[in-house]
C-alpha cells in the first residue's frame, strides 16, 4: 500500500499499485543522488526489463514510498535494495511530476565505496562529473527525475563544497 497525496503533498488516502495506476492517483517517490569525493554523481541505468523507463539513466536509487513511510526512510530502503549500501543523505528538495503523477522527494548523499546492484532493477552504474554529464546529456536517455533533480543537487553540492 502507498499513501495517496494531492499536489500539495498532503496525504488524502491509501491505495495499492493497481488502483493508483488505474485511477491516475498521485503517490510519493524518494529519489537519491550520490556524489563521491571527486564530486562525481553516481547514476544507474535501469534494467531493460523495467516497465517504466527501461534502459534510461536515473539517480543512484529511487522508489515508491510505502504507506506510513517517510521519504527519508524510503530513500535509505532503496539504497539498500538497489545498491546494497548504507550512507547518510539529506533531502535537498521536492517536486511534483505531472507526467508520472508522483510527488518526488530528492535526496543527496556522499558515497565512495563499492556497490552491489540488484540486477532486476539496475543494468549498470557509472560516475559522471558535472562536465561529462553536461556534454553527454543530450545523447543519453534519462528519466525526467534526473533533469528535474539536477538543479537542486548542483546547488546542494555547491553549498557542501563551500562549507568544506
Amino acid at each position: 500500500m502507498r499513501d495517496i497525496v494531492n499536489t500539495d503533498d498532503e496525504v488524502i488516502g491509501q491505495a495499492d499499485k493497481g488502483e493508483i495506476e488505474e485511477k491516475g492517483l498521485i503517490c510519493r517517490v524518494a529519489f537519491v543522488m550520490l556524489h563521491n569525493a571527486r564530486g562525481e554523481l553516481l547514476l544507474h541505468q535501469r534494467a531493460a526489463t523495467k516497465r517504466a523507463y527501461p534502459l534510461y539513466w536515473s539517480g543512484a536509487a529511487a522508489g515508491h514510498v510505502d504507506a506510513g513511510e517517510s521519504y527519508e526512510e524510503a530513500a535509505h530502503r532503496e539504497l539498500r535494495e538497489e545498491l546494497g549500501i548504507e550512507t547518510k543523505c539529506r533531502q535537498v528538495g521536492k517536486f511534483y511530476s505531472e507526467a508520472d503523477r508522483e510527488m518526488v522527494g530528492v535526496f543527496l548523499g556522499s558515497y565512495d565505496g563499492p556497490v552491489k546492484i540488484e540486477e532486476a532493477e539496475v543494468a549498470r552504474v557509472e560516475h559522471f562529473s558535472l562536465d561529462r554529464l553536461s556534454q553527454e546529456r543530450e545523447a543519453m536517455l534519462v528519466t525526467s527525475f534526473v533533469d528535474r533533480s539536477l538543479p537542486l543537487v548542483v546547488e546542494a553540492l555547491k553549498v557542501t563544497q563551500d562549507s568544506a
